[in-house]
């Protein structure tokens, strides 16, 4: 067959091929994210761990076990990471990853997604003067609303007490308003209510939430094939051995957890002593 013929065949779109590459290209972040949740979900509910690269891996094992399509767990750690955790400066992942993702929720495709999950529009209101109305009785509330707030003091005036008094009501309320706490899980922190204090139905400590450990921290299963550093040999890991020589491996540096020890930057020794080349799953076998 001509060489030529073949190059040229190569750059003919399809009429298909132009409608799926069109289709792809209006998917915006609400529609990815929607089916990237719904993956971590059913990654949850069929994975004996919750760890975020233990659900990334079963994906992966998944995908090639049923489809024999290869897609790199870190890929998926990363879409969890952005779509499930909102870590927006983690970039959006390609076309063949969020087809594979669809094939994980029994679709052909992210375009046989679509169809069975289309977007009905709501439709144009016909009596624009409703409108209209709506605006006018919400510009008249705000302004009594303002109204109320600048003469306050006239029309509500506060009761005659002293200043102490009016410090400890401040607190109490500030205090039964505080909820925001959170408390480890097994291998991640959750959010619960300060009330719950001093401990949590895990038996773990109620502590006030910390947004970054809340997001990074994570205990994590590792294998030889994981990765402990970055490009510039930055640590990714931290860890804590035991009395019984053991280790926990953790996403994040800081203290351990549950028994507040500090934790230690992984290094090349940890690593060969105490951590397996592989486990029972083919994607951690090195090759």
């Amino acid at each position: 067959m001509n060489s030529n013929k073949i190059g040229v065949s190569e750059h003919i779109l399809s009429e298909k091929g132009l409608t799926e590459i069109l289709i792809f290209n209006k998917m915006n972040e609400k529609r990815i994210g929607e089916i990237v949740k719904k993956v971590y979900q059913r990654a949850n509910a069929n994975c004996v761990s919750s760890a975020k690269n233990a659900l990334a891996i079963h994906v992966e094992d998944e995908i090639f076990r049923n489809h024999k399509k290869k897609i790199s767990y870190r890929t998926v750690e990363r879409a969890f990471e952005r779509h499930v955790f909102n870590d927006k400066t983690i970039s959006e992942r390609s076309q063949e990853s969020i087809d594979l993702f669809c094939k994980y929720l029994g679709f052909e495709n992210f375009i046989d997604y679509v169809k069975s999950h289309p977007i009905i529009a709501e439709p144009l209101p016909k009596d624009h003067r409703k409108w209209k109305l709506i605006i006018k009785i919400s510009l008249v509330f705000g302004a009594v609303f303002t109204t109320v707030l600048f003469f306050k003091e006239e029309l509500f005036p506060y009761p005659k007490t002293d200043g102490k008094k009016i410090e400890k009501t401040n607190e109490v309320i500030n205090s039964a308003l505080d909820t925001d706490c959170m408390t480890w899980a097994d291998s991640l922190y959750v959010v619960v209510s300060c009330d719950k204090s001093p401990l949590s139905k895990y038996g773990t400590q109620v502590k006030p939430l910390d947004k970054r450990e809340l997001k990074n921290m994570r205990r994590v299963e590792v294998t030889a094939a994981y990765d402990f550093f970055t490009a510039t040999g930055k640590p990714l890991i931290w860890y804590y051995k035991n009395n019984k020589d053991q280790c926990e491996f953790f996403t994040t540096p800081g203290l351990h957890p549950v028994n507040g020890e500090t934790l230690k930057k992984i290094t090349p020794y940890i690593i060969q002593k105490y951590v397996p080349v592989h486990t029972n799953k083919k994607s951690s076998f090195i090759p």
